[in-house]
């Protein structure tokens, strides 16, 4: 029984050396084999992490209706095109990629934000210009930008937001709108609040200053018109008699109010009935022969304003449109002219 107990015994000993053996040891294959394993599953989790954040980008795509379709925007665009719209853009710290010009027109007062970009002519549009710039969004400040087929040809350039007719009445709006389109709305409302400040500000000055005392505006183009300027719509009329509240002449209500484009032509001899108290002057290139030829004519000298030394020559380039720069200088204009 003894030798049963120590054979037994002997036994026991062996298995517990063998098993201990065989806990204590290390397959190299397997240990590779996990480790290529760990590097594989975190390699995996790396590709879906960033097909995920691409396809999360693919998906920052804005769509947007407009008079002619709908487009799909890049949440943040970064290569602009806007034809008449660069005001907009440089407002809200965007370098557009062309500028526009209209024959010898030129948006004179945002040279040093745009001087150097290649001229899109909206008067005969070289869509060679315009591919060429490599925009990723093109906008249009009106419907006769992209008629006659010509919205066809942007949009096979790049997505193509049209304006409508009424941009440069309802400027802030179309703002907002390039706000959006853009992913700038904060910067968009900024500049909103700015001069709508401006203009509270400014209002004050000009009623301490002026009082109801009348405002008149005239333009020289370069066909020869003579224009006289309303409101309360249109480039000028926006500002003088919406926005600041100033006081029309009798007869810029009677010719020039309520009209979609705020002005009427008028001829030399409805000059004389041009007694505002206060009159602003502008002229096209093209006019300046005959803005000098009006303001040295007898009729000219005759009038109220001239006569007290309250005609103001203003530029056309800033006058003759509309943004967001473009106001706030023309309220600068009218604030350095009427308020001593």
């Amino acid at each position: 029984m003894r030798n049963l107990r120590d054979h037994l015994l002997v036994c026991l000993i062996v298995l517990v050396f063998a098993v201990l053996t065989a806990c204590g040891s290390t397959n190299p294959a397997s240990s590779t084999q996990d480790s290529r394993s760990d590097q594989t599953a975190e390699a995996s989790g790396d590709n879906q992490a960033s097909t995920t954040t691409a396809q999360q980008d693919g998906a920052q795509v804005n769509t947007f209706k407009h008079d002619f379709g709908s487009i799909e925007v890049p949440a943040h665009p970064q290569r602009i095109a806007g034809l008449y719209l660069e005001d907009y853009l440089v407002a809200l710290g965007i370098k557009p990629v062309t500028q526009t010009v209209i024959g010898s027109f030129s948006l004179k007062y945002l040279q040093s934000s745009i001087g150097d970009l290649p001229k899109v002519d909206t008067s005969a549009i070289d869509y060679e210009a315009m591919l060429a710039a490599r925009p990723d969004l093109i906008l249009l400040a009106f419907p006769s930008y992209a008629n006659d087929g010509n919205y066809d040809k942007f949009s096979s350039i790049a997505p193509t937001y049209v304006f409508g007719a009424d941009a440069p009445d309802q400027w802030r709006e179309a703002l907002r709108t390039i706000g959006e389109l853009t992913g700038k709305q904060a910067e968009a409302e900024k500049v909103l609040q700015s001069y709508n400040s401006k203009v509270k500000d400014a209002k004050a000055k000009l009623k301490a200053a002026i009082g109801d005392e009348t405002v008149g505006f005239v333009r020289v183009r370069s066909n020869k018109e003579i224009r006289l300027y309303g409101g309360p719509r249109g480039y000028v009329g926006n500002v003088l008699y919406t926005d600041l509240g100033l006081n029309p002449p009798q007869i810029a209500k009677d010719l020039a109010w309520g009209d979609d484009s705020g002005m009427a032509v008028i001829s030399q001899e409805v000059i004389p009935e041009i007694t505002a108290d206060h009159l602003f002057i502008t002229y096209d290139e093209g006019g300046k022969d005959l803005a000098q030829e009006l303001i040295n004519s007898n009729i000219w000298k005759s009038l109220p304003a001239v006569k007290n030394n309250h005609t103001y020559e203003v530029s056309m380039d800033h006058w003759m449109t509309f943004g967001p720069l473009a106001y706030n200088k023309k309220v600068d204009d009218v604030l350095q002219a009427l308020v001593k």
